[in-house]
């Protein structure tokens, strides 16, 4: 099967602003760390997994349902509004796009109150049967996504990562289809999401392995050997049931191109210099 990469926008435009060795400056002297990073990284992934279909999403500015679910909902995210100029990362994004655009990539901002995740989770969900999909980020959230034909890439240069249903098993001893359930027990700082008292990763691990996914383990909690766990989870039935809520990935969403879209061009001989060069920003 032919080889689709997925690309979390946001995360790699995050990931290599605050990635780079050094500040770099364009032509006008605006900062452009995160635009040498992304289209490096990108170019590199692209050739080493042998991509034919690439598509790139970013965040909308409308924020995520999952807000009226629960206003701490990434409550701890940091607010760039009233930022320096080089310490604001989005600045870099249009930049960003103009790379894009040069290469004939799609790319998409989301539009609706969704996340990137529930549109990367709605590509897996109707392309997965037909093509090698993989998710270039450093969000575990995706590792629920992951199974036989989808894979997580967490780019780190020459230490980057690929992860298959065996590697998440083996780092996180939990298999993917139970990711969601499991974060939902130990929470996930990340989304600033608390996770239930007196339950840490062993103990979560142990309930998923006896009982199964939260609708389950909740439903047959008096199946609990230990008293303190047992009553820990009755009595945060409501919180687990909000957690899972906010940590399942919609697969429902709209997805913005189809697959022809996103076919892409040959870049083994592409340099990321030279492609700043033609767009004139260095």
């Amino acid at each position: 099967m032919e080889n689709l990469l997925i690309v979390d926008g946001h995360n790699l435009l995050f990931q290599m602003f605050y990635g780079m060795p050094s500040r770099i400056f364009g032509r006008n002297g605006q900062a452009i760390q995160a635009v040498v990073g992304f289209t490096g990284a990108l170019l590199k992934v692209i050739k080493n997994i042998r991509a034919s279909y690439v598509v790139v999403l970013f965040d909308g500015e409308k924020g995520s349902y999952r807000v009226d679910e629960n206003i701490e909902y990434k409550g701890n995210r940091k607010d760039y509004t009233d930022a320096a100029d080089d310490d604001n990362p989005f600045l870099q994004l249009v930049d960003i796009k103009r790379v894009l655009d040069f290469l004939e990539i799609k790319y998409f901002e989301i539009i609706e109150r969704v996340e990137t995740d529930d549109v990367v989770a709605s590509y897996v969900a109707k392309l997965k049967e037909c093509y090698n999909i993989y998710i270039l980020s450093t969000d575990t959230d995706f590792m629920q996504l992951v199974d036989n034909n989808v894979k997580v890439l967490v780019y780190k240069g020459k230490k980057s990562k690929i992860y298959d249903i065996d590697t998440v098993i083996d780092r996180y001893g939990i298999a993917p289809q139970y990711f969601a359930d499991y974060k939902s027990l130990v929470g996930d700082p990340s989304d600033n999401i608390t996770g239930i008292k007196g339950i840490g990763q062993k103990t979560a691990k142990k309930l998923i392995d006896k009982l199964g996914h939260i609708e389950d383990i909740i439903k047959n909690a008096d199946l609990i050997d230990r008293d303190s766990i047992r009553s820990s989870i009755q009595e945060n039935t409501e919180m687990l049931l909000a957690n899972i809520k906010l940590i399942r990935l919609s697969q429902i969403t709209e997805i913005p191109f189809g697959i022809e879209a996103l076919q892409i061009n040959n870049y083994d001989d592409c340099k990321t210099m030279e492609i700043l060069r033609n767009i004139e920003l260095i």
